[in-house]
């Protein structure tokens, strides 16, 4: 049998120098070394060498990273293990150097051990966790070792050592925890979580200015958090829940505020969306001029396609960690939602990695930026550019954690003006402040352009929109669309029970809610077998059938419920009809035998689906709003649940009966009947003219006043959340809202087990990849 050849396969040399002529090439000693490891010769005992001398003088030799990374990387699984002697070797003498006395070789060592776990865990192995373990340590020595390892780890991050020594002690702690894909199945971490090294990270973290390093930091204790924190204690994740630490939570609002910026300037760089910049005010003219649509930055879209496709860059790690401290930890919710800093410090950092001082006063100041406007931008774009299998997890993540914000009554203070009698402490209402947010506007369709400042509530429901209308293909993400309606229902009644009209375009949301309705029904066949599709047509009418029964309880103005009321009038009760048929959803009460078709105009088809409901007897009181209120018969108490706590992502399964789920149309069809009724009335009065707009909206105005609405459920329930502590109110570890205990399981309070066990397990792939590679790449820059 040919006997297996070892070491690298090429003969690519790394010499000392090089001169024309030169007959015999010089090899770098470091080279020259790792090159007999490499082909299975020991040089610790070669030429008769005292094997101590030669460790101790090895790890003074800098490390020639280049060499030993491509060395490795060329050398395939089965050489690996057929030279594991020398490899043990190698691992062994460096973990035992990390206590050495002298600082450049315990560097030179941590260099060594990071390039070498970094490579070794690229590979392919048959069975990976053995494998690795018998190639570093040999199954023996592996918890002495590694134990020894991480101790190592955890003395140099806690100590007073130089900070370049510090550096390459925290990327040797991340090569080790970002091993393996599936953070779960890589067994190394067991040893972080017997040894505790959350204390030590957090020091380095408070003494690094470096937002790199600061990132890096707080992202590493964030996996190690999500370390199987469903089958164990996990220590780090009960210790990110109960940090309260005022200056430490302000330093982590400050590095997850500057990562979000980073990936939104990153967005920027590859198209220019904002109309008052230079590029665009120089390619505007430049159109004028010319009479074409030009951008000297994305003349090729393919290329810009290209290019937002690798975005955001690996900073989308700091994500996880923000959601576990939002989610968790009502503390730095509490900071996080107060936090603000200034434009001027984030556009710094583009020239410089130092961290602004996070305690500094930035109040008064014009620039002030709070990260809450910040996230939000940075969600505008990624939603926007949600387009690949990776962006897909982060668009998810960004909207729980919007999910979970909205849900806490403690938002409010900060996104909408609050009337005094609905707060019993007047400070609060000084937190509000209105403010100009940019909003990613690089893909069509966009949003109205707001110049002014507003309040983030307004800014918030644009995100949002900008989610359902860019994400909106029959590809889509049913769960995340469920959550971007959750949010909005979330919005509207807290503004509801808080007396909040605010001031938005809301014709933008009825045509982005209606357009959803009108996409579902065209393509029933092809989300009909989609588990959750169902539950996404119910929620998305109920959301519709909220609006339509108090929409003027929230909006600031008539003319927005006037416009909701014309969309519904012209979309026909056919189509909210005909999804319940489809997918098998109960209409409650039943709706009335639908009358023939009629035409209005030969350009103005409207279809009247049912007879009117008949109207209140009782004078309807006047409307806030400066237009009468329609009447409500009120429930004298909702009717019970007929739903199952099933989890928001959960579906019944292939052996489960399909779960009973029910919508009330009544207030829907009877908005359509009212309205239509009058218009057939105009028709019938007026048989020479025709129906526009304008005119529609003129009768509707005319005869809202005598438009009845009955109340529903779903409001009471809702109601009934907020007073118990859902909707925002849960704490960590709250229990009193009880799952499935809504008009529908998609309105219960968020909770993230058992309903995204799946989903972060998943995600965590993600993040380990995306964490491991811009950690290399930061290990390429120098250190300030």
């Amino acid at each position: 049998m040919q006997e297996m050849k070892i070491g690298p396969p090429n003969g690519r040399e790394h010499l000392l120098r090089q001169q024309s002529g030169q007959k015999m090439k010089l090899k770098e000693k470091f080279v020259e070394i790792y090159d007999m490891f490499l082909r299975g010769q020991d040089p610790s005992i070669a030429n008769g060498k005292d094997p101590d001398v030669f460790w101790d003088e090895l790890f003074l030799i800098k490390v020639n990273a280049d060499y030993l990374s491509s060395s490795l990387r060329e050398t395939t699984e089965d050489q690996l293990l057929a030279i594991k002697d020398g490899i043990n070797s190698i691992f062994l003498h460096a973990v035992q150097t990390m206590r050495d006395p002298l600082p450049q070789r315990r560097l030179h060592a941590m260099q060594t051990l990071t390039i070498v776990l970094g490579e070794i865990f690229r590979k392919k192995f048959h069975n990976w966790s053995f494998d690795v373990i018998h190639l570093l340590t040999g199954l023996s020595h592996a918890d002495l070792v590694f134990r020894t390892l991480v101790q190592g780890l955890a003395q140099i991050l806690d100590s007073e050592e130089s900070m370049e020594l510090r550096v390459v002690a925290l990327r040797l702690a991340i090569a080790l925890v970002c091993g393996n894909d599936n953070v779960n199945k890589n067994s190394l971490n067991e040893y972080f979580m017997q040894k505790d090294i959350f204390s030590s990270v957090a020091k380095f973290f408070m003494a690094v200015d470096s937002a790199d390093l600061a990132f890096e930091a707080l992202a590493l204790l964030g996996l190690l958090a999500n370390y199987n924190k469903y089958e164990t204690q996990n220590p780090y994740l009960a210790q990110l829940t109960a940090l309260n630490d005022e200056t430490i939570l302000r330093k982590m609002a400050l590095v997850i505020t500057v990562s979000c910026d980073k990936m939104r300037r990153s967005y920027i760089a590859v198209a220019d969306d904002d109309e008052l910049s230079t590029v665009s005010k120089v390619t505007s003219a430049f159109s004028y001029v010319t009479g074409m649509l030009w951008n000297p930055k994305s003349q090729d879209s393919s290329v810009t396609d290209a290019a937002f496709a690798e975005l955001p860059d690996g900073r989308a790690t700091i994500l996880m960690v923000m959601y576990d401290l939002l989610y968790m930890n009502r503390p730095f919710r509490r900071i996080f939602l107060s936090f603000s800093t200034t434009t001027s410090a984030l556009a710094q950092l583009q020239f410089s990695d130092k961290l602004p001082d996070p305690s500094a006063d930035v109040n008064g100041k014009g620039d002030k930026e709070t990260g809450l406007a910040i996230y939000l931008s940075f969600a505008s774009y990624l939603f926007q550019h949600n387009r690949t299998q990776r962006t897909s997890p982060y668009t998810h993540l960004c909207l729980i954690t919007l999910l979970i914000l909205v849900e806490d009554p403690t938002l409010y203070p900060c996104i909408c003006s609050i009337p005094q009698s609905q707060d019993a402490s007047p400070a609060i209402h000084g937190q509000v402040s209105e403010t100009s947010v940019r909003l990613c506007r690089q893909r069509q369709p966009v949003l109205p352009k707001v110049k002014q400042a507003r309040p983030l509530g307004a800014v918030l429901l644009d995100v949002i929109l900008g989610f359902l209308k860019h994400n909106m293909k029959k590809k889509m993400q049913i769960d995340s669309f469920r959550i971007a309606i959750s949010i909005i229902i979330s919005l509207a009644s807290r503004f509801k029970s808080l007396r909040v009209r605010l001031s938005y375009h809301w014709v933008e949301m009825w045509n982005t809610l209606l357009g959803l309705v009108k996409f579902l029904h065209a393509n029933i066949k092809v989300f009909q077998h989609q588990p959750e599709a169902r539950d996404l047509v119910a929620e998305v009418i109920d959301l519709v059938n909220y609006f339509v029964t108090y929409g003027d309880l929230i909006m600031p103005d008539p003319a927005s419920l006037y416009a909701l009321y014309y969309e519904i009038v012209r979309s026909g009760i056919d189509v909210f009809s005909e999804l319940a048929k489809e997918f098998t959803i109960s209409i409650q009460p039943p709706l009335p035998a639908p009358l023939p078709h009629h035409d209005l105009t030969s350009r103005n088809r409207l279809n009247l689906a049912s007879t009117p409901a008949p109207a209140s007897a009782s004078s309807p009181p006047e409307s806030t709003i400066g237009s009468p209120l329609p009447a409500f018969s009120h429930l004298s108490s909702p009717p019970a649940s007929p739903y199952h706590p099933y989890s928001r992502t959960g579906s019944p399964g292939p052996n489960k009966a399909q779960r009973n789920i029910i919508i009330d149309l009544s207030n829907i069809n009877q908005v359509h009947t009212f309205f239509f009724t009058h218009l057939l009335a105009w028709r019938d009065a007026n048989p020479t003219r025709s129906l526009g707009p304008d005119l529609v909206s003129t009768i509707i105005k005319t005869h809202y006043q005598d438009l009845a609405l009955v109340s529903i459920s779903l409001d009471t329930s809702l109601t009934l959340k907020q007073n118990q502590g859902g909707l925002g109110g849960k704490g960590a570890n709250s229990t009193a809202v009880v799952s499935g205990s809504g008009p529908h399981p998609g309105w219960d309070a968020y909770t993230e087990v058992p309903s995204k066990v799946y989903f972060f397990r998943q995600l965590t792939r993600w993040i380990v990849a995306d964490f491991r590679s811009i950690s290399y790449d930061n290990s390429k820059l120098p250190l300030a």
